[in-house]
């Protein structure tokens, strides 16, 4: 399957690829857990399908798009580790500080929050399951409202994706940091010890992001389940170690609300990846029981992690929860595992979720942009051929792709000290993005594709969910950005 601009994932153990860059940009991201096959490719041309207004992508017509849908080989536990482990990811840091926030109740709405997650994570099985050649959610947003609806779905990933990266740096700044805070190098010519480290990890960052084959990040990156389950253990062996010594959480604390809205809807934020999930199954009919024990899993680990954190630390804990272990046993054993297991993390990730912009901004450049290729359609019958495009190769394509992914790490750089705010920028992920592709989109697109067909008591489900979904990103979205004004003001 071919697409716009993009890059081939293929998932392992699966028969097909997931197909557009545009989600294969999210399978990269700080939850990713698959590997990359670099083959740039895009649909070209006009099918006989979109002139008569179907809602097709280009190229691909009725016969070829039943060739599409070719059933994966992962099993029930394979899928269930990816799922558990996209959904693994940083914000699980700051799930503390947002009980810290909130209270205690905000265990409730991490509950309810996942519930909502879970049942638009359903929703996009059911829209999956509506054309063949739907494979990413780039094809949902395609099916239910052409290309408009491709490119908004695109641009939601796109944005997620950088500011994934910006928070990134922004981790390794604080983290390394907090290790070492009185380095300024060059007689402070860096900035603050903060800022010297964004700049430096930036600087070995940046030859990740010049690496064609991203398959051995990608499949280190798929430790994130263990690393989040150690990450919960080690602050619980710090809770121990100082007898968990704060139990005076109040029950609410209305203040914290929109915070916590903003950060716990960013720890749910994986929903790009599960069509890539629902095609790589042996049975797609098992996804639903997948999600299920999926979110049971992750809740429970991000629900002990906020407990654990809390109990370990009280009211003075950090937004990023291993700051706080190296402000009270910064000698002790547990507190340098945590801290270097979040330090080296990002160096999995970072390339992973800034190349799939890489390559869409490539691919407006003539110098980069992809050449046209006639070539048989994978996985459908050797005789079915389409257009599609191969990457340029020569000295003036590499230096415009070096000079155009040294750019884009520069921009998050300047970001990142911008905006230094490692809880406030997850919750304008959680609220901004994370709410609108995860929640609001997945409603709107099933709501379309199913238009009536849906009984009464699913018609108003869908769209209570999808207001609720609207107004929850409006309220979490509005706080971060207050938040972070309100910082760089003091």
């Amino acid at each position: 399957m071919c697409n716009e601009g993009g890059s081939e994932q293929v998932l392992p153990g699966s028969a097909v690829t997931s197909g557009d860059l545009e989600s294969a940009a999210e399978s990269f991201e700080r939850k990713g857990a698959f590997s990359l096959v670099e083959a740039d490719c895009s649909r070209v041309g006009q099918s006989p399908a979109q002139e008569n207004g179907s809602n097709l992508p280009e190229g691909l017509d009725d016969f070829t798009a039943e060739q599409v849908h070719v059933t994966g080989d992962s099993g029930f536990l394979h899928t269930l580790f990816n799922s558990v482990n996209i959904m693994c990811g940083v914000g699980l840091l700051a799930t503390p500080y947002a009980a810290a926030q909130m209270g205690w109740l905000s265990l409730l709405l991490l509950v309810i929050l996942g519930g909502v997650f879970l049942y638009t994570g359903k929703l996009l099985g059911r829209c999956m399951s509506k054309a063949p050649w739907i494979l990413t959610y780039p094809d949902i947003g395609q099916h239910a409202f052409g290309s408009t609806g491709r490119t908004m779905v695109s641009i939601l990933l796109y944005a997620e994706l950088y500011l994934s990266a910006v928070e990134f740096l922004i981790m390794e700044g604080d983290n390394l940091s907090a290790v070492a805070p009185g380095f300024q190098p060059f007689g402070g010519a860096l900035g603050s010890a903060q800022q010297s480290w964004v700049l430096i990890a930036a600087a070995i960052l940046l030859p990740t992001v010049y690496l064609r084959n991203l398959s051995l990040l990608a499949y280190l990156s798929a430790a994130g389940v263990f690393t989040a389950v150690a990450l919960t253990l080690l602050v619980g062996w710090q809770g121990i170690s100082l007898g968990l010594p704060n139990t005076n959480l109040p029950l609410l604390r209305v203040g914290g609300i929109p915070l916590s809205i903003g950060l716990l809807s960013y720890i749910y934020g994986g929903h790009s990846l599960f069509p890539s999930l629902y095609t790589s199954m042996r049975q797609p009919k098992q996804y639903p029981r997948i999600l299920d024990l999926t979110f049971a899993i992750v809740c429970t680990l991000y629900a002990s992690m906020a407990v654990l954190g809390y109990l370990t630390f009280g009211d003075d804990v950090e937004n990023n929860v291993t700051l706080s272990m190296q402000r009270k046993m910064g000698h002790a054993i547990q507190t340098h595992l945590a801290t270097w297991i979040t330090i080296l993390s990002p160096f999995t990730k970072y390339a992973l979720v800034l190349t799939p912009i890489a390559s869409a901004l490539e691919e407006m450049l003539p110098a980069t942009a992809s050449r046209v290729a006639y070539m048989p359609l994978p996985g459908g019958p050797h005789e079915v051929q389409h257009l599609q495009r191969v990457p340029k190769t020569g000295a003036a394509a590499l230096v415009m792709s070096l000079a155009v992914r040294t750019a884009l790490v520069v921009s998050t750089v300047v970001v990142a000290l911008s905006l230094p705010f490692f809880a406030y920028m997850a919750a304008l992920i959680g609220g901004l993005f994370g709410l609108s592709a995860c929640v609001v989109v997945p409603a709107l697109c099933y709501l379309q594709m199913s238009k009536g067909h849906l009984n009464r008591l699913e018609l108003s489900a869908v769209v209570v969910v999808a207001v609720v979904g609207v107004v929850l990103s409006a309220i979490g979205t509005t706080n971060a950005i207050m938040d972070m004004v309100r910082e760089l003001r003091d």
